[in-house]
């Protein structure tokens, strides 16, 4: 069994994992260190609960390793020449988009504190992406910025028209990612075979409202599991 974590920018995960959809989700206190072979890290911010699982994970002796951005992965490319200026987050769920849908083009969605947006081709090419504020982080960034702007943290996003400001900002930072997905799916993704994964904390609420697509709150994950088969 390995231990999964997940080091994101506002939190960390982990999940126990036997196989890519044998996934579940343990607090540090619970993990059972005498069933675990090797915790494997995904890290885009270190911290101080991360330090203290290595930390433990040494202790039991069990090894550690991190996943890391690579120019290619099996048969597909990394779009970025520079590729360690990627962030591992965004990798791991291209690694998982293709494994999904290895001979078609993918659109891969993470709905985090960032909307990040990666397209694969059917040649086995990531294409590169976008980097969008989050839906949270759009609205607060109107909000600090504007004096009579304010937002209500209860209002639940709608598509629709706000009849108030802070609908009028929630349903604006709503649209506005609806709208990107949109646009890429339109302008980068036509032809048979398409495919379009969500994630991330805010992934379901846009799959809903988009009607179309498949949800994957544990892509990341996924992506982690295939990564830590073949490095």
């Amino acid at each position: 069994m390995k231990l999964l974590i997940d080091a994101g920018n506002t939190a960390l995960k982990m999940m126990l994992a036997s196989g890519p959809e044998q996934l579940q989700a343990i607090t540090p206190k619970a993990v059972p260190w005498d069933q675990i072979e090797e915790v494997v890290i995904s890290a885009v911010a270190d911290s101080d609960a991360l330090a203290e699982l290595i930390k433990e994970a040494e202790a039991q002796g069990v090894g550690v390793r991190r996943a890391k951005v690579a120019a290619k992965w099996q048969q597909l490319n990394c779009a970025y020449d520079n590729y360690s200026t990627l962030g591992i987050d965004r990798w791991l769920a291209v690694i998982a988009g293709y494994c999904a849908n290895p001979n078609g083009c993918t659109l891969v969605v993470d709905a985090g504190t960032a909307l990040t947006l990666d397209l694969i081709d059917d040649a086995h090419q990531h294409l590169g992406g976008y980097i969008l504020p989050g839906l949270s982080l759009s609205e607060h960034s109107i909000v600090s910025r504007a004096e009579k702007v304010f937002t209500l943290d209860t209002l639940v996003a709608s598509p629709d028209p706000g009849c108030s400001t802070p609908a009028a900002v929630k349903n604006g930072a709503l649209i506005g990612a609806l709208g990107a997905i949109e646009y890429v799916l339109a302008h980068h993704c036509r032809g048979q075979g398409v495919q379009l994964l969500i994630t991330g904390g805010d992934g379901l609420a846009l799959h809903q409202h988009l009607g179309q697509g498949v949800y994957r709150p544990h892509l990341v994950f996924e992506g982690l599991w295939q990564w830590q088969k073949q490095g």
